[in-house]
């Protein structure tokens, strides 16, 4: 069972958006899978298995979205953070944050694009993590659970529309190494 009681307020003049949830997931069944560390000759191995936690799960959401224009000029924000009561059941990071700066103009009148990057950061968690044999993510669990976040990822993009077709191209994480 699954309850959500949530508000948002939007101020237009300013592109701001505040949003408020709390949801509530009571008998939640989920995957949790752990692992055996493998050696040098032996490979690491996983086991999933279905759990019913009883009784409730709450999910603490606050949200600020503010969006920033001048001329051609785009910026967009979004500030999330988030609670779990049960970080063992639904694992989330404490903190994201996402930007994304862009121009935005026309050539020749017909064809639109967008020339920017992105930047997306989220606080450490023990993210979910996904199991080919059973095709669905699992919750981490025993003593070789991997932490991830930290750090930020940045993206750089060029965007084209032209009439019915749109094309782009992106170079993800390019602050990956650094």
């Amino acid at each position: 069972i699954h309850s959500r009681i949530q508000g948002v307020l939007r101020y237009q003049k300013t592109h701001t958006t505040l949003r408020l949830a709390v949801d509530e997931v009571k008998n939640l069944t989920y995957f949790s899978q752990s692992y055996s560390m493998g050696t040098t000759d032996t490979p690491r191995t996983g086991m999933a298995l279905a759990v019913r936690q009883g009784g409730a799960t709450s999910l603490l959401t606050l949200e600020l979205a503010q969006d920033f224009r001048l001329g051609p000029l785009h910026w967009e924000n979004v500030i999330t953070y988030q609670k779990s009561s049960k970080e063992e059941v639904i694992p989330v990071p404490d903190l994201n944050v996402y930007s994304n700066l862009y121009l935005r103009f026309k050539i020749a009148r017909v064809l639109k694009c967008d020339l920017g990057g992105d930047v997306r950061y989220f606080t450490k968690y023990y993210a979910p993590d996904y199991s080919p044999a059973i095709g669905s993510y699992t919750v981490q669990e025993g003593p070789d659970k991997v932490e991830v976040g930290s750090f930020p990822i940045v993206n750089v993009y060029a965007n084209f529309h032209l009439k019915h077709t749109r094309f782009f191209v992106m170079f993800s994480h390019i602050n990956a190494g650094s």
